[in-house]
């Protein structure tokens, strides 16, 4: 505790408490915001303004500036005592804290000025009169001695910029601790603007397109350049240089480019995989004073939301990029498959990897969520067969400060440590986000490598801190490849440092349903966009089947909607409205090398979703009759029109049934739809958050879970009997309730109806049980 301040703190609450707006601070003798904030109100109350507020804002400048010099010839002694109570916060005498302003508040003075870097009084004088800019100065936290962790040559140029421009009206006293930070960044680019030439209406302290075309111009500088005054471009630089933790060779009074300046910029180009000129040019500039660097440089490599295809990967490489980033796992679109990861590398691009699931705000993260993320990442890295010590690099998408780094990031890092950990430690971990959250995380050793999201020039944990040590990707743009074409894609453009050179292969065989799988998960992330707008009262699989069913216009006869559930035309219609659907590659049994039909199982899993299995597997319901009961009923209809004896009827639908020929209404690609949508139907009856992509994956990862697969179905819907099995085949055909023999025989007339056989009810047994019969095989040879 310091008596001065604990002394100041009494003073100013014994004499404003009371006052409309006042809000009284601890006396703890400890200086802190609450206390500025008092002698700040304090201050405001003095100067008439009866609106009390923490911030020293426009007001109260114009007001205090109005007012001129606080000193000790000034008329209102409680603004001198003020002053007197703020240079005690900031550490420097004030003598009395009485309005006196004797001579040990003229020494406090004098120091302060001093370590600001600003013009002192003559030899052997102090100073009196507490200039406005230096009370505006008192009534903030900055320190203006080194504090612990400074740089002396970031002081240096902190004090050189308080000296050179703190009589233009927009600039004001900055902070000479030796740290860079978001204000002594604008402090910077406000030198810059008005050694631009640049008026106090003109200046923003922050960089547009004007100062940007005088740091091509005017600003490039290079060894043996010197300043001709005081203040320049060489020592604009040189600070500049400083700020980003490199020796800017500042010597006696700074303002000359040395060769050995012309040396540290081009370790700093090399750094920031520039041009490696040694010289102040516009990408250097650019790259010491923003997070972007040069926005419109071209860097190889690049990430983005959406799937890349084979259009869209010709664009990327026509345009220079050789390495991409793809997310694991997470969001809506940006999920990454196995036949994308081919296609990058069959195209000669590498890989690094991401992860995250939202991360957007800082309650996506904690300890726990940590571990979770860690567990899912290394879970999909394996499942993909990314090879170990690759680096994943988890998201932090929001502009965390530094409060939020300690309590919610770091442990959330931890976590993804442990989580990994899980997994065998297999994976190395890296971080996208600001720089100020990968300088902490590198710190704090729970990260090997950053992924920068530079291009957010805005964020407090971008503004004032350099580039991370580890940098292996800077993000620095976004906009659109190829607008208006075919192979448009929107990409976010990253330089690279060449810290991690990515993947270019995987060690998991190529599947040939990747491309289905794709399909299937940008599907499905359409599904849960459409349920997050309200639409709930589907399921995502329920969706996805109904888009499958409906995109080539198929299943539309009479009783549909009854037998496959009522179609939600406004689900299919906003995915046909939406950008960049991958190409809908089809599904392959890794058994039996045969394509399943996509659209006819979206139909068949509506169909067991809607009525389910009945409790008589030797009966047949409307699941049988939108599954394997209408293929039958059509290979039936298909022997009606063929003319033959009922005898003939086995042979002939034996040729039909599970046929790898055309012309067949019930194909081995429709038995293979048939038994999915069983398998994972029935699935989903149990549990409606299952995705339709796991359990495809799931069943189609082999040929023995093929296989499986295929037996599984025979055993849920016929119990693994024959008997049971041509039963339900002939009521599929002429029995079963009164609404489904209504939409049978519906359909037959609208496919086969004549007037010789109207229903299927009127076909002999011995046609009936011939079709029965070998539908009873088929399903024999390929499910038992």
């Amino acid at each position: 505790m310091d008596q001065m301040v604990l002394k100041a703190q009494q003073w100013v609450n014994a004499t404003y408490t009371g006052i409309s707006g006042y809000n009284p601070c601890t006396e703890n003798g400890i200086t802190g915001w609450a206390t500025i904030y008092c002698l700040t109100r304090a201050l405001q109350h003095e100067l008439g303004i009866t609106a009390l507020s923490d911030n020293f804002g426009p007001t109260t400048w114009t007001d205090l500036n109005a007012y001129g010099p606080v000193g000790r010839d000034s008329a209102n002694i409680n603004m001198r005592t003020i002053a007197e109570a703020a240079l005690y916060c900031k550490g420097y005498s004030g003598g009395d804290i009485d309005g006196g302003f004797n001579v040990d508040t003229g020494a406090g003075l004098t120091a302060l000025v001093a370590d600001m870097g600003l013009p002192g009084p003559p030899p052997d004088t102090q100073l009196y009169d507490v200039e406005p800019k230096v009370f505006k100065a008192l009534l903030t936290m900055d320190a203006y001695v080194k504090t612990a962790g400074g740089s002396d040559a970031i002081r240096t140029c902190q004090q050189w910029l308080n000296s050179a421009y703190y009589q233009k009206g927009q600039f004001f006293i900055g902070p000479c601790d030796g740290h860079f930070s978001r204000n002594v960044q604008q402090a910077l680019v406000l030198g810059i603007q008005y050694q631009m030439g640049l008026t106090d209406s003109q200046v923003t302290g922050s960089i547009g397109p004007t100062t940007e075309g005088a740091l091509k111009t005017v600003a490039n500088v290079s060894s043996g350049s010197q300043d001709s005054g005081s203040a320049g471009w060489v020592r604009l630089f040189q600070c500049a240089v400083a700020f980003n933790n490199y020796d800017a060779h500042w010597g006696d009074d700074g303002g000359t480019f040395t060769s050995d300046l012309a040396y540290t910029v081009t370790r700093f180009q090399q750094f920031c995989s520039l041009d490696t000129t040694g010289a102040a040019d516009y990408e250097t500039w650019m790259s010491l004073l923003v997070s972007t660097g040069d926005p419109d440089r071209q860097g190889t490599a690049f990430d983005c939301m959406y799937p890349l295809n084979a259009t869209t990967i010709q664009t990327v490489k026509d345009n220079g990029y050789s390495t991409v980033g793809r997310y694991l796992i997470g969001g809506t679109s940006k999920v990454l498959t196995n036949s994308e990861i081919a296609l990058i590398f069959d195209n000669g691009l590498s890989l690094f990897p991401i992860y995250q699931d939202e991360g957007n705000v800082i309650t996506d993260f904690g300890p726990e969520l940590g571990v979770a993320a860690g567990n899912d990442a290394a879970g999909a890295a394996m499942a993909f067969g990314i090879p170990y010590g690759t680096v994943i690099y988890f998201s932090v998408d929001f502009d965390a400060t530094d409060d939020d780094i300690t309590s919610v990031i770091i442990p959330h890092f931890q976590g993804i440590n442990d989580g990994v950990s899980a997994y065998g430690s297999q994976y190395a971990i890296g971080v996208y986000g600001c720089r100020n959250t990968c300088i902490r995380l590198a710190a704090e050793g729970l990260t090997t490598r950053s992924f920068v999201s530079g291009m957010s020039t805005g964020y407090s944990g971008n503004l004032g801190y350099p580039l991370p040590d580890n940098w292996a990707f800077d993000q620095i743009k976004d906009f659109t490849l190829a607008p208006g074409t075919s192979g448009a894609v929107e990409i976010d453009n990253d330089m690279v440092s060449g810290r991690d050179l990515g993947i270019n292969s995987v060690t998991r065989p190529r599947d040939a349903n990747d491309g289905f799988y794709t399909y299937l998960i940008w599907l499905e992330a359409r599904a849960g966009q459409w349920i997050d707008q309200g639409h709930t009262d589907r399921s995502a699989p329920v969706l996805v089947a109904q888009y499958l069913r409906a995109r080539d216009g198929l299943y539309k006869f009479t009783g549909a909607d009854t037998t496959f559930g009522s179609l939600d035309q406004d689900f299919v219609d906003f995915v046909n409205a939406y950008p960049d659907e991958p190409f809908a590659s089809p599904l392959r049994d890794p058994d039996l090398l045969w394509d399943s039909d996509v659209a006819h199982f979206g139909a068949s899993f509506g169909a067991v979703i809607t009525t389910g299995l009945d409790d008589d597997l030797t009966s047949a319901n409307l699941a049988d009759f939108g599954t394997w009961g209408g293929d039958l009923v059509s290979v039936l209809g298909q022997f009606h029109q063929s003319g033959l004896s009922d005898d003939q009827a086995y042979d002939f639908a034996a040729g039909l049934i599970a046929g790898k020929a055309d012309g067949t209404y019930f194909s081995l690609g429709d038995v293979l739809a048939d038994i999915d949508a069983w398998v994972l139907g029935h699935a989903a009856l149990q549990d409606s958050s299952q995705k339709l992509s796991a359990g495809f994956q799931a069943n189609y990862a082999t040929p023995a879970d093929s296989v499986a697969r295929r037996k599984a179905f025979y055993a849920l819907r016929f119990g693994s009997s024959s008997d049971t099995l041509g039963s339900a085949a002939v009521s599929a055909m002429v029995r079963g309730t009164d609404e489904m023999a209504a939409i049978r025989g519906a359909f037959w007339f609208d496919q086969f109806g004549s007037v010789t056989c109207p229903s299927p009810e009127f076909m002999s047994a011995d046609a009936l049980g011939g079709v029965a019969a070998a539908f009873r095989d088929a399903i024999l040879q390929y499910c038992s």
